[in-house]
């Protein structure tokens, strides 16, 4: 009897689950979004520091480093075209400083940083031009948020999504159980256990 009733509940979560994923509106508008993170900001604290930052890693003797270092400091939009040109030749580059990176891809990126000599190098408007035997680093840090600060409304987009979904799916598996059970009250196919 157990076993039949596990099997028919079994049945009956991956049905409702069906029914949920088929059902959900799974779009979400801009409103909605702003609107929940503002009512809920607090629970969107940051579990490390962020960074908003571009970088450049390139071979120390390239021919054009003066130029590329002038540039990379006084960066302009407008420069793209110069930067697709020249992209190609770096070890690796970022120069979308919009968006926010977790320190642990810094470390990754940029090894003369470690988290012993991060206040060194992560302060909000630092330049850094760090060089070694073979290459070359050019940093500039534009932003950074501390551990347990509010993420920012773009860092958190992402999870805002899931949890709003995630809601909407728990409402309507609510509604879809009550539903079964005002029916089997209704038909008094129920029972109660004591």
């Amino acid at each position: 009897k157990l076993i039949r009733q596990y099997k028919i509940d079994l049945y009956t979560r991956a049905y409702i689950e069906e029914i949920v994923k088929t059902t959900v509106d799974t779009v979400i508008s801009a409103a909605e979004l702003k609107t929940y993170y503002n009512e809920n900001k607090e629970n969107f604290k940051t579990d490390g520091t962020l960074v908003k930052l571009r970088y450049i890693h390139l071979p120390k003797d390239h021919p054009k480093y003066q130029t590329i270092r002038s540039k990379f400091f006084d960066y302009r939009k407008s420069d793209k075209k110069f930067w697709d040109t020249y992209g190609m030749q770096f070890k690796s580059f970022v120069l979308n400083d919009s968006v926010w990176v977790e320190m642990n891809q810094i470390y990754k990126k940029l090894p003369f940083i470690t988290p012993d000599n991060r206040s060194e190098y992560i302060s909000a408007g630092k330049s850094i031009e760090k060089k070694d035997s073979l290459d070359v680093y050019l940093v500039k840090v534009t932003n950074v948020l501390e551990k347990n600060q509010v993420g920012p409304f773009e860092y958190v987009k992402p999870t805002l999504q899931q949890v709003i979904l995630n809601n909407r799916k728990l409402e309507l598996i609510k509604k879809i159980e009550k539903e079964i059970t005002d029916d089997a009250i209704k038909n008094k196919k129920y029972e109660i256990y004591n």
